[in-house]
């Protein structure tokens, strides 16, 4: 990508652009939105079943602590709903070998495939989100249901484990916008939103899935985006969790991360 380069010179030079110019920012986020593009996500057994990438990145972060000077998560959807999601990470010069990371996860109750251009092809071999029931009963209008999955969100608590030595424990804290929101009108869904966590700034290490049916009450899933490990506790009980992928190899059964060769 010969973007980046313009991108890492008007942060050093401390510069705005002049009138017309792109900024840094925007140069940044082209560099990304390529990549992303280059992927290409689908139901492993519904060939026919289409994912729709949004084109924006639904949250957008640095992380001083692992490197990271910029990095964006992306989801592909159907009617809304997400169905997996990747974090693209670039990284400080001479952290790396290769400056990029992705991160890719599943966020489907079914099995994904994923084929990046010119590196490798990710396939699933168990869904990436196991829905459970929560008993609250839905607010009766779409604001009132935002309020309410904000309120449900917080009720969660996360640690996360750092893949290291010592194997250091840290809270997690939950991001305080829901990074995305389902769309309005959805066939088989009256809401959703998608909330994160985070162990270091405001990366993303682990999503919550809050979702309504139509036909049914709210359910929620978790997703985890990071090679530490996670324990999710609701009402002090332990709803989900996974240990740490320190020499444990780069995919895994719903999630993979890597270095891009380019």
């Amino acid at each position: 990508m010969s973007l980046f380069p313009l991108f890492i010179t008007l942060l050093c030079l401390g510069q705005a652009p002049a009138e017309g110019q792109t900024s840094a920012e925007e140069v940044s986020l082209k560099a990304m939105q390529e990549r992303v593009r280059e992927s290409r996500v689908k139901l492993t057994e519904q060939a026919n079943f289409k994912l729709q990438l949004v084109e924006a990145p639904v949250f957008r972060y640095s992380d001083e602590l692992r490197h990271i000077e910029d990095a964006g998560l992306w989801l592909w959807t159907s009617s809304g709903r997400p169905f997996a999601a990747m974090k693209v990470e670039h990284y400080q010069a001479g952290i790396h070998p290769r400056p990029w990371l992705y991160c890719f996860a599943s966020l489907s109750s079914g099995l994904v495939t994923a084929e990046w251009e010119g590196d490798r092809t990710f396939q699933a071999k168990k869904p990436g989100v196991t829905w459970k029931p929560i008993d609250d009963t839905p607010a009766t209008t779409r604001p009132a249901r935002l309020v309410q999955m904000r309120e449900i969100a917080r009720r969660f608590a996360a640690e996360l484990q750092e893949p290291n030595a010592t194997k250091d424990i840290h809270q997690m804290r939950l991001l305080t916008r829901p990074l995305y929101r389902y769309d309005d009108g959805l066939a088989d869904a009256a809401d959703g939103a998608v909330f994160g966590f985070t162990g270091t700034g405001t990366n993303p290490d682990l999503l919550l899935l809050l979702d309504l049916s139509r036909d049914g009450g709210w359910q929620f899933g978790v997703a985890g985006m990071t090679a530490a490990g996670v324990t999710v506790r609701l009402k002090d009980n332990v709803v989900w969790q996974i240990s740490d992928a320190a020499g444990k190899g780069h995919v895994f059964d719903n999630w993979t991360y890597f270095s891009p060769t380019k």
